[in-house]
């Protein structure tokens, strides 16, 4: 199995698959706030940059995935990222969990993104948060969107463990056993 999840990731086509489930991720988001009015709070518009994080991951691997530097440096950011992003999906989880058992709750005021990277200004439809942290809007099956997120994080970071411990594999051959007639081991 670790040898399959090796020669994966020596291949362009599964991190090229990574940073298209990280845009669909954040697709779906974006379809949550502009088609159905779920408006992000600032610990979800976090997580959106975590998973674009992740997406960064893929097309850093997908350059040059035999080339080590490139394949570990692209695991390294899509953990980086996954990280990142889980521990806001459970910060977040926390708040709805408090706000649904009555108490009073919410996020710290967003601070917005640091002036060389001010994605809140450059990009707000996207970065701009609009809502209260712990509120939850929609749902689906009975959970909320960061459920959903948290669920699909986890996803990919058991991926992302698999990838990782497969790295220490060989994709190489077992070696052949020498079975002629004319050989015997000492005893």
């Amino acid at each position: 199995m670790f040898q399959t999840i090796k020669s994966l990731s020596l291949q362009r086509w599964p991190w090229l698959l990574l940073a298209a489930v990280a845009l669909a991720l954040d697709g779906t988001a974006l379809t949550l706030q502009h088609v159905f009015n779920v408006p992000p709070c600032n610990e979800c518009i976090y997580i959106r940059l975590g998973v674009l994080g992740v997406g960064v991951a893929g097309l850093l691997g997908a350059l040059a995935p035999r080339v080590p530097a490139f394949r570990l440096a692209g695991l390294a950011v899509w953990m980086g990222a996954l990280g990142w992003s889980l521990y806001r999906a459970n910060l977040l989880l926390n708040l709805e969990r408090v706000v649904r058992e009555g108490g009073a709750t919410g996020c710290a005021r967003f601070k917005g993104f640091p002036s060389w990277l001010a994605l809140d200004a450059w990009l707000p439809a996207m970065f701009e948060p609009r809502a209260m942290c712990g509120d939850v809007s929609w749902t689906f099956l009975g959970q909320s969107v960061t459920f959903w997120i948290w669920v699909a994080l986890w996803c990919l970071a058991l991926t992302a463990a698999l990838v990782l411990v497969a790295q220490k594999m060989t994709v190489f051959p077992a070696p052949a056993v020498d079975d002629s007639p004319g050989f015997r081991p000492e005893r």
